[in-house]
């Protein structure tokens, strides 16, 4: 093992819970795109122990997934702007699974978008761009 992870595991509690600052800076970080394992890690919080009050407590689990929403919105309204449609798609499918053509091919019953109809709208209006080789 190297000594970095242990020196970031050490840190890590099954014990703790998410309230206050500790709380407030993990949203932060979801809402600004990091996994929950990341989100985790950042403030020293299982990912274990996460899923056990997600589970007790719906309030703190609709605010994780409003913090996911909000930067899933981000992404999309980025994608917009840079008009880069390959690059942000791949990004979108490697971050929200539901964006993934695979799901949709599996049949699985994939989570409901959080963007609005009106984004989606737009975004599939994006003409993609083909660049050609010297």
């Amino acid at each position: 093992m190297n000594l970095w992870y242990l020196l970031v595991m050490a840190d890590i509690s099954v014990k703790k819970n998410l309230t206050g600052d500790t709380l407030k800076m993990f949203l932060d970080k979801l809402a600004l795109g990091l996994s929950l394992t990341a989100a985790c890690g950042a403030c020293g919080i299982s990912p274990r122990r996460l899923d056990g009050l997600r589970k007790k407590k719906p309030k703190l689990n609709a605010q994780v997934m409003a913090a996911q929403a909000q930067a899933e919105e981000a992404l999309v309204r980025k994608i917009m702007d840079s008009r880069d449609g390959k690059l942000a798609l791949a990004f979108l499918q490697s971050r929200f699974p539901h964006w993934s053509p695979k799901a949709a091919a599996s049949g699985a019953s994939a989570p409901k978008s959080t963007i609005s109809p009106e984004l989606l709208s737009q975004l599939s209006s994006i003409p993609e761009r083909i660049k050609t080789r010297n």
